[in-house]
């Protein structure tokens, strides 16, 4: 009853206006203005996403520097000089500190077997290869070991690829 009476009075109240195209205009105006506010919460939320994932690829590559850096840009060069083909006795020498730089980077990427356990797999799967590569070289003509410094050239530009882009945030490891 009361509800009865509240719409009768309400109703006698408003005046009934006919569809104009004043009120339309004012219609697609809340319309257009509640897709703005919804396009702006998504903006907000998306760039908070955005950010929160820069930060994250910010602080991984303070990681990837401080562990990585010095075997990229000096021990696996240097360690690398030490292998020389021994044309007397047709052998392959100095390995053992490219082994040894190896064995540490891997060690020391044990970080990422909690952190990153993709990288981490894949890091140590390259490193293995190269190590293997390098140990099973011993009696080796000069013709095969200029193939066997390309093939350590292209599986460490594998090794140089993954850290570098880890470290740049452009993840190639596999997922």
């Amino acid at each position: 009853m009361l509800g009865e009476y509240f719409f009768l009075v309400a109703s006698e109240t408003i005046p009934k206006q006919p569809v104009t195209l004043d009120n339309k205009l004012s219609f697609a105006a809340i319309i257009i203005s509640l897709l703005a506010i919804g396009g702006s919460f998504f903006t907000v939320f998306w760039q908070g996403r955005q950010n929160a994932s820069r930060q994250k690829i910010d602080l991984e590559s303070v990681f990837y520097k401080d562990i990585y850096w010095d075997y990229l840009i000096k021990k696996i060069p240097e360690s690398r000089d030490f292998v020389k083909h021994n044309g007397v006795e047709n052998r392959i020498t100095g390995t053992d500190n490219i082994i040894d730089e190896l064995n540490n980077i891997r060690r020391d990427s044990l970080f990422f077997k909690f952190t990153d356990e993709n990288f981490y797999e894949e890091i140590c799967e390259k490193l293995q290869n190269l190590e293997d590569k390098y140990v099973k070289a011993d009696k080796m003509i000069l013709a095969k070991y200029d193939q066997f410094n390309i093939e350590v050239d292209q599986k460490l530009t594998e090794i140089y690829d993954i850290i570098t882009s880890k470290y740049t945030g452009t993840d190639t490891a596999k997922s």
